[in-house]
């Protein structure tokens, strides 16, 4: 198992940092399944071999995921894809 840990600040107010964040999670259930909620101001997320959470603060969200074995190789180009997103839906 991988684990993956992404730090990233933004300029946005909480309210505009979640509403992208829950836009961001559409995407992730609409193209790989992601299941999300919501507890306080953290995203929970899961689906089969991926368990984490997006937390939100004023100025900075935070990416916590643990990788099943099966996408444990691929951990390089799923936390490159979460930089990217991150940088979409926040920068």
């Amino acid at each position: 198992m991988a684990s993956i840990n992404v730090s990233y600040p933004h300029q946005r107010t909480l309210q505009e940092a979640r509403e992208a964040a829950q836009t961001f999670a559409g995407k992730l259930q609409a193209k790989l399944g992601v299941e999300s909620r919501w507890q306080d101001n953290t995203l929970l997320l899961e689906r089969t071999g991926v368990n984490g959470s997006m937390s939100l603060s004023e100025g900075l969200v935070e990416v916590d995921l643990t990788l099943g074995m099966m996408l444990t190789p691929m951990k390089g180009q799923i936390e490159a894809e979460i930089n990217k997103q991150l940088a979409r839906y926040l920068g």
